[in-house]
């Protein structure tokens, strides 16, 4: 954390595999300081320690074409985790995110979760705004990219050490690694077939980061440089698909399938726009998943034995989803959120103040109408935001995770327990919300902390 140069950009995204890793001694009273949590407050603060970079920040912050709306969402997601739990304590029905994963509703009050959960968000943000500073770097951006190369990496590794020790009986090995005070499942079975969960809690959790990771990988593939760069991107992106498809989450297939036409319409556009970045593979993509297609046709119709364990597997995951106690469960919680926030006016009840399985709901039932619309608000405007003053390598990099933003918030739907967005979807919004520039100032080399139009020596 004290390096300098782009070490602590990179450890900020790996660290979010260690998703089980208590940093407190004991139990912790119920919170639980994650590895990302600590290394995204060093890069924020690294960021802003750096000459300028703080009137940087304050102009981006207030920038609603960049920042604005997020700040306006934090502030009031930190008031309303003071006010409404207070407001409403004993009068609206909620399950606590503070509580256990098996515990039954209880009426509102001030909790532990709200100081928590106002924390996480407080990293989050700061962690967008950190690179919405120093983004507009070209530097930076190569960094970045890299960091998620590593970070599938990271994935890759440690679900194959999941699987591998589970396989020799070694499994006690990871324990060190899960010291959560939360509920750990780590050793689910589904037809037979072990869930891998890598360092994360469980397997949801771990499905929808490899899928995170490999959305990324194929999304901002043309910006890998052809050569070992982009052979190891590939290379990563193969083991984190491989992963989610092994963590048999739900989740981690749902967004594996809005991945897929979300991919679809990125080749079409890139197709379709003369000088676009990677316009040169797009007939070589086309082919290999038309031959992909054909394959899988052909092993359908002509040796169906093979893939029926498989088409039984997604059948139980899937299709029989609704009958399990896990799909009561989280049901539950939804329904009782979405009371919440009906029970409360549309107010919400406060930030962290409720336990649900949608982020949609999450944050409704959290801070009500008004959260929601900044929030939401925030997010369609990173999508939908022009990029004609950008350069080429900058469209490109703010269409693929404008994209990718598409299939993380549709796993969020299915699995978002937390109003919270995390540290790696903060980072990609950063990201988004940089400032364009001059494309001569932008190529300029310079420490990767250092503000993104004042010229430096390079820091190796």
């Amino acid at each position: 954390m004290l390096l300098r140069g782009p070490a602590l950009l990179y450890m900020t995204l790996i660290v979010n595999v260690f998703m089980s890793l208590q940093m407190l001694p004991g139990e912790g009273d119920g919170a639980n300081l994650l590895p990302v949590t600590l290394y995204a407050a060093a890069l924020a603060a690294k960021v802003f320690l750096t000459p300028g970079n703080v009137l940087r920040g304050v102009e981006a912050a207030l920038d609603v074409r960049r920042m604005g709306l997020f700040t306006a969402f934090t502030a009031y997601a930190v008031m309303s985790a003071v006010l409404l739990p207070r407001m409403f304590a004993g009068l609206v029905e909620v399950i606590p995110i503070s509580g256990g994963s098996f515990d039954g509703p209880s009426l509102v009050q001030p909790r532990s979760g709200n100081i928590t959960q106002s924390g996480y968000i407080l990293v989050s943000y700061s962690t967008a705004l950190a690179l919405s500073v120093i983004g507009s770097r070209e530097d930076v951006r190569r960094h970045y990219l890299r960091a998620l190369v590593a970070t599938a990496l990271a994935l890759f590794a440690t679900g194959l050490a999941d699987l591998v020790a589970d396989r020799l009986g070694l499994s006690t090995l990871l324990d060190p690694f899960r010291t959560a005070s939360y509920e750990l499942l780590t050793d689910v079975e589904t037809n037979g077939v072990k869930r891998v969960v890598g360092l994360t809690p469980e397997a949801s959790a771990f499905g929808a980061l490899c899928v995170a990771a490999t959305a990324a990988l194929l999304l901002l593939r043309p910006l890998y440089r052809p050569g070992w760069e982009r052979f190891i991107a590939n290379v990563a992106l193969l083991g984190t698909a491989g992963m989610a498809i092994l963590s048999t989450s739900t989740t981690a297939y749902a967004g594996g399938g809005v991945l897929a036409v979300v991919y679809l319409i990125d080749l079409t556009g890139r197709a379709l726009r003369p000088g676009a970045i990677g316009r040169e593979t797009v007939k070589l993509e086309f082919v290999l998943l038309a031959s992909a297609a054909f394959a899988a046709v052909a092993v359908i119709a002509f040796a169906p034995h093979f893939i029926a364990p498989f088409f039984d597997l997604i059948d139980r995951i899937v299709f029989q989803k609704s009958a399990s106690m896990s799909y009561y469960q989280r049901n539950l919680w939804t329904q009782i959120g979405w009371g919440a926030f009906v029970d409360s006016g549309g107010l919400g009840v406060g930030f962290g103040s409720v336990r649900v399985s949608n982020w949609v709901v999450a944050i409704l039932s959290s801070t009500g109408v008004i959260g929601g619309c900044l929030i939401f608000g925030f997010l369609v405007q990173k999508v939908i935001a022009s990029t004609r003053s950008e350069t080429a390598e900058v469209k490109c990099l703010k269409k693929g995770l404008g994209l990718w933003l598409l299939p993380v918030f549709a796993m969020a739907l299915f699995a978002g327990t937390i109003p919270d967005i995390g540290v790696m979807t903060a980072a990609a919004l950063g990201m988004l919300s940089t400032a364009a520039i001059d494309p001569g100032v932008a190529g300029k080399r310079g420490e990767l902390y250092a503000a993104a139009a004042t010229p430096q020596i390079s820091m190796k």
